[in-house]
């Protein structure tokens, strides 16, 4: 067993490790300014300005549509009166490919972002100052965003004055940004569950031999399956390209259809390239394709994320999170194990079924926020204070009824930890969504690479990795329920297992416990008073229930409703904030104080935690905290960063999905001397810490 699990632990810290040679970051990473096309400016006319950046080797910046990750420019503009900056009108992009499956698009090198400006005819004064604050995201093996404040002040005079090095530099990207053909017609729609972009006229009339590389770029993401082939062909006299359709394809090819065509075309025996923007049409005829794209074949490596995630899955059955909620279950599967098999084996179903629907409900919670735009990350629910708090009153209430102090005919727990408790095939489901429930801070660090990669991907592969997962998690309980002499080696029901029933009490008050830490650490003092409130009139509640006759049924029902809304009223709460809340040797994480340090020379260790995160508190408490880890910290001179996930924060939950997770904990050491950051083990050792240490501090 323990094999097994180092072998699961080493494929999963490996598994999001896409490091490459790189070019050691500075600070600032990015050359940027504002070009103008005029020195001087007339009113009453349009130039253009653009914003210019120069990358480093091996770093690029995104286009409007980043592809699978990343971000594009956004500039909060500060102008004077009479002054109009319109759009960007965006080059055309080039591949980025991270991995086989994941595809982004931007820029390389070198790259301006052309605007154009309006000066009104009543624009009075001598001269204009216009000032951008642009935030942007550099990424190479990591992401950095980066944000600056650039100014260009342009004179004002009778009539306009080139500015030689911006008039290029405009001119250049304003050739490179594709333009509509209006010989040119465009459809798209989905024949044969794939993507099909059909094109007519203009360059599109040659045959299929004179055009070659042929490429689609969509304004939206989620239209295609971005590293996907991109078959050209030709269908009924017109080029068609066939692409696998992406997460969203239904919603964008009703919605979203414009985009950019790139491709070369044979001129005389010379290839030259050329770029189109194109606005299709639906398309609405029968076309018939005779092979579409092959996209059966599932890659080796979502094999490899399956199977982590059902190894993941299966680890989780003995985490402290856990199995007191798996206990429960087995005890009442004593009581009947003997004695009618049919039935152990229904059990064993209903609890499989409600481990599946949980782990598919939050994959697709997951989808629906990615849809939406917002940032996700496996163990999400435990950033909202509101469900931590009705998390721990929940287990409490159990901790209760496992020491008998009320049974589970009441309908509190009808409502709540009966579900869990109750006996047949409604107690098993609910056992399997409770479980699910609390495993999820656990998830993350055994399958951060398969849920990293997954959250990447079309909507079904985050599903489909889900349910992996929960079927490792519900396979054990399942094994023993159609497993006959496995069945013989239970032991008989008796004594013992009232004694063994309260015994299991205890954990869940730590479990509860645990949580009201985090509570603490979410929503301050404030918080931890109202939810221990609430588990105080929750007792109540459910003793006055007990007490027999209207009345006592009343005020118990008062105390169950006030024990509701005091765990509702931890949501307005608003704690503090845990990334400034360090200890003397921590300092609080930010992407400017990872490049001040390296500036520095020095390595930089980030510790990526949360509060609810079970690993990381072990993580901490064996390896971080230990003497000899500080120790080495301090001898080799590097510094210790915390960036604490424990509430919402988009900036670190980029820093995850860059480094290919989906949760924490997520442990980087950035070397001396620059190059990408090493992704440590998710369960650390202290020999493998200073071990890093030393490697990271070699020149």
């Amino acid at each position: 067993m323990r094999f097994f699990l180092s072998c699961l632990m080493a494929l999963a810290a490996a598994a999001p490790a896409f490091a490459q040679p790189g070019w050691a970051q500075g600070e600032p990473i990015i050359e940027a300014q504002i070009v103008s096309d005029v020195s001087q400016a007339q009113p009453g006319t349009e130039f253009h300005i653009g914003i210019h950046q120069l990358m480093p080797e091996g770093w690029h910046t995104y286009w409007r549509n980043p592809g699978d990750n990343g971000l594009p420019i956004e500039i909060d503009w500060t102008l004077p009166d009479g002054v109009e900056i319109g759009e960007i009108a965006w080059p055309a992009p080039i591949d980025l490919p991270l991995t086989a499956d994941i595809m982004d698009y931007g820029y390389k090198d070198e790259v301006t972002l052309p605007m154009p400006v309006r000066l009104s005819d009543g624009f009075e004064g001598d001269s204009l100052t216009l000032v951008a604050d642009a935030t942007w995201l550099v990424c190479e093996d990591i992401c950095i965003p980066e944000e600056r404040v650039l100014e260009l002040t342009l004179a004002v005079g009778e009539a306009p004055v080139r500015d030689e090095a911006g008039y290029w530099y405009i001119q250049a990207a304003l050739d490179a940004v594709p333009m509509p053909d209006p010989a040119v017609s465009a459809e798209l729609g989905e024949v044969s569950d794939q993507i099909v972009l059909a094109l007519t006229g203009g360059d599109f009339e040659r045959p299929q031999d004179a055009i070659r590389d042929l490429r689609f770029y969509p304004f939206k993401a989620g239209l295609i399956r971005h590293a996907a082939t991109q078959e050209h062909r030709m269908v009924e006299d017109r080029t068609v390209l066939v692409i696998a359709p992406g997460y969203a394809a239904e919603d964008r090819v009703q919605t979203s259809r414009g985009g950019v065509v790139t491709y070369e075309v044979n001129e005389n025996g010379r290839w030259e390239s050329r770029m189109l923007e194109i606005a299709p049409a639906l398309l609405v005829d029968d076309m018939t394709l005779d092979d579409t794209v092959s996209d059966v074949t599932m890659p080796v490596n979502y094999i490899v994320i399956f199977l982590l995630a059902l190894g993941g899955g299966l680890i989780l059955n003995l985490m402290p999170c856990v199995f007191p909620i798996l206990s429960i279950k087995v005890l009442k599967f004593v009581q009947v194990a003997h004695a009618d098999a049919a039935k152990v084996r229904q059990q064993g179903l209903f609890f499989l079924a409600g481990v599946l629907v949980s782990f598919v409900g939050l994959a697709a919670i997951l989808v629906g926020l990615r849809e939406f735009g917002l940032p996700v990350g496996w163990g999400f629910q435990l950033q909202l204070p509101i469900v931590v708090a009705a998390l721990s009153v929940l287990l409490f209430a159990i901790g209760l009824n496992l020491l008998g102090v009320f049974e589970v005919g009441t309908r509190l727990m009808g409502l709540g930890s009966g579900l869990a408790e109750a006996p047949g095939g409604r107690g098993a489901f609910f056992t399997g969504v409770l479980a699910v429930v609390v495993a999820a801070p656990c998830v993350g660090p055994l399958a951060a690479g398969a849920l990293g990669l997954a959250l990447t991907q079309p909507a079904i592969i985050v599903i489909l990795v889900s349910a992996a997962m929960g079927l490792g998690l519900a396979l054990p309980f399942v094994a023993l329920c159609f497993a006959p002499g496995l069945l013989r080696l239970l032991p008989k029901p008796g004594a013992w297992m009232v004694t063994f029933r309260q015994l299991l009490a205890f954990p869940m008050f730590g479990s509860a416990l645990w949580l009201v830490w985090v509570i603490s650490i979410q929503s301050g003092p404030a918080g931890v008073l109202l939810v221990g409130t609430a588990m105080v009139l929750l007792s109540f509640g459910v003793w006055a229930l007990g007490q027999g006759g209207p009345v006592w049924k009343a005020i118990g029902v008062i105390g169950l409703l006030g024990a509701v809304v005091s765990t509702g009223w931890v949501a307005r709460m608003p704690g503090e904030d845990p990334a400034v809340s360090v200890s003397v040797s921590e300092e609080a994480w930010s992407p400017a104080r990872v490049a001040e340090l390296r500036a520095e020379g020095r390595a930089v260790f980030v510790d990526v935690t949360a509060a609810w995160c079970v690993t990381c508190q072990v993580n901490k408490i064996r390896v971080l905290n230990q003497g000899d880890v500080q120790a080495a910290f301090d001898a080799y001179d590097v510094a210790f960063l915390r960036a604490d996930w424990t509430n919402r924060n988009e900036t670190i939950a980029q820093l995850i999905r860059d480094h290919g997770q989906a949760g924490v904990p997520l442990y980087l050491l950035y070397p001396v001397g620059g190059g990408p950051a090493q992704v440590l083990p998710t369960v650390l050792t202290r020999d493998g810490v200073i071990a890093a240490l030393d490697r990271a501090t070699r020149r």
